[in-house]
């Protein structure tokens, strides 16, 4: 197995296997790849199901009407048919995410459907999401403001003047005022998820920290006695030892005069 093969099958399953799984994938791994495997990031429920909707194969579509929204802004074109393609697109694709999630026992909360919707949002907007998206292994949700297919006003230019400087329409100046906010919103509810996280991970590593350290200083008490243990044991034998060869030594002494005592005798 390769880096590239693992990887994409890492960001397939559940974030809550993605430790389990990261780490089985690594030990298949050499050194190197084993090490960049490691370095990725468990995704946010929102960015895995947006890369279940890769893996389903559902979202061509999306990035096809993206590429053609972009292409109409830079050219000046009409952005209305694919506009109006757009609202209809995103909303089932979103339903589309909702089902997969489900069916995979994690199903989304209004929070993180609605950030689907917005990286799916920024993936007609922004060339650079559409890329992220379409890899399959988003790490966070996306988000898009400011001007583009999603709505600004493309600047006139007349002949031998200046261009003017465009005018922002106050319904767009509010709309993205709107997406800024959201996407602030947003960042702060991601950084609480994964403040939330790391805070589980640390208490976790805590506390396996305290029973290695409880069980560490078992197993020190325990060689401590042993090796008192030990010590008597060695103490017991010499005692033994000496005993043995005084027991040994009146033996002989005892056979000997009898021996003697005897020889006596039959004279």
């Amino acid at each position: 197995m390769d880096f590239e093969t693992a990887a994409d099958r890492l960001y397939g399953v559940p974030p809550s296997e993605f430790i389990t799984t990261r780490k089985q994938l690594a030990g298949e791994l050499s050194r190197e790849d084993a090490r960049r495997l490691t370095a990725l990031r468990r995704p946010t429920v929102s960015a895995w199901a947006v890369n279940r909707l890769v893996r389903d194969g559902a979202v061509a579509p999306l990035l096809e009407l993206g590429e053609r929204m972009r292409e109409a802004w830079s050219s000046g074109g009409d952005v209305g048919e694919p506009e109006r393609e757009r609202g209809p697109l995103v909303d089932g694709l979103v339903r589309r995410a909702r089902e997969l999630a489900k069916e995979a026992g994690r199903p989304l909360n209004e929070t993180q459907a609605r950030e689907v919707e917005d990286t799916l949002q920024a993936v007609i907007a922004d060339p650079s999401a559409a890329e992220a998206v379409r890899a399959g292994r988003l790490e966070h949700p996306l988000s898009h403001a400011g001007f583009g297919p999603l709505g600004a006003v493309a600047p006139s230019v007349t002949h031998r003047r200046k261009p003017a400087e465009p005018k922002e329409d106050p319904r767009i100046r509010a709309r993205r005022l709107e997406e800024e906010a959201r996407a602030a919103v947003r960042r702060a509810e991601e950084a609480e998820r994964s403040l939330t996280e790391w805070r589980s991970e640390r208490d976790a590593a805590r506390k396996a920290l305290a029973d290695a350290e409880q069980r560490l200083r078992e197993l020190r008490e325990q060689v401590k006695a042993a090796e008192a243990e030990h010590a008597e044991a060695g103490r017991h034998a010499q005692v033994a030892e000496r005993e043995y060869e005084h027991a040994a030594r009146t033996a002989e002494d005892a056979r000997r005069r009898a021996d003697e005592a005897e020889r006596a005798a039959d004279q």
